[in-house]
């Protein structure tokens, strides 16, 4: 029997192509998000005068050599947003995401963040998953004006969170001054 062994990794130049064509496919479910963020992340500089690169991951799964799925989040405020995950549809386990969840939790922890928050449509099987590993649906909310202009779906979205108490160093943090 061969075991196939789930690798979690920052994604390359290599891999945008894939990303680019699994966000169109599963279009309907994931949030607009302009390719332009992707680049920035993969190539360590502004693109589009984006400069996600320095606030931001894009992680892929790989499994035996094939990518299968993408996380793109970002760690610039005191919550970690993940803006997209995704796993492609033939190998849909919840390992895979599971494996990437994994990687943003240690990121809470390295960038000293509250939690993690995500935004999920209403009418996805994925809400299963979310509330599945401790995830708590906070509200119902609609897209904005921008979303709802890009978006394909214009559906509600649960607004999901999960909290990983105060950061250890926040009371230090917040009374720096730096100008």
């Amino acid at each position: 029997m061969i075991e196939l062994k789930t690798i979690v990794r920052d994604a390359i130049p290599g891999d945008l192509l894939y990303i680019d064509s699994l966000r169109k496919k599963e279009g309907s479910s994931l949030g607009f998000i302009p390719k332009g963020a992707y680049e920035s992340i993969i190539y360590k500089k502004p693109i589009n005068n984006r400069n996600g690169f320095l606030y931001s991951r894009l992680l892929v799964t790989e499994d035996n050599n094939d990518l299968t799925g993408f996380c793109y989040y970002s760690f610039i405020s005191d919550i970690i947003n993940i803006f997209q995950i995704v796993v492609q549809e033939d190998a849909r386990k919840w390992h895979r995401a599971l494996k990437m969840i994994e990687i943003v939790e240690e990121d809470v922890l390295r960038y000293n963040r509250t939690g993690i928050k995500c935004r999920v449509a209403y009418d996805l099987e994925s809400n299963y998953f979310w509330r599945a590993i401790g995830f708590k649906p906070m509200e119902l909310v609609i897209s904005t004006f921008l979303n709802q202009r890009e978006s394909k779906s214009k559906r509600p979205l649960w607004v999901y969170f999960k909290d990983y108490g105060i950061p250890i160093f926040k009371a230090e943090r917040d009374q720096v001054k730096l100008f």
